[in-house]
């Protein structure tokens, strides 16, 4: 989930740069906080998408 929030961090950094519009750079709180919540979200449904396909080997 670390390297998942890291890989999306970047997106997000990349989608939305944490910088003002004169060039100042600020703290991306709310980058960091997509971040987080997205790789939650993801690491929730690859747990139940594989969860499902282990289920479907078993019988």
């Amino acid at each position: 989930m670390v390297l998942l929030a890291v890989l999306i961090y970047q997106i997000v950094s990349y989608v939305s740069p944490p910088v003002t519009v004169d060039g100042h750079p600020y703290m991306p709180t709310s980058n960091i906080l997509k971040s987080v919540f997205f790789s939650f979200l993801f690491s929730v449904v690859i747990f139940f998408i594989s969860r499902k396909i282990l289920k479907k080997k078993n019988t």
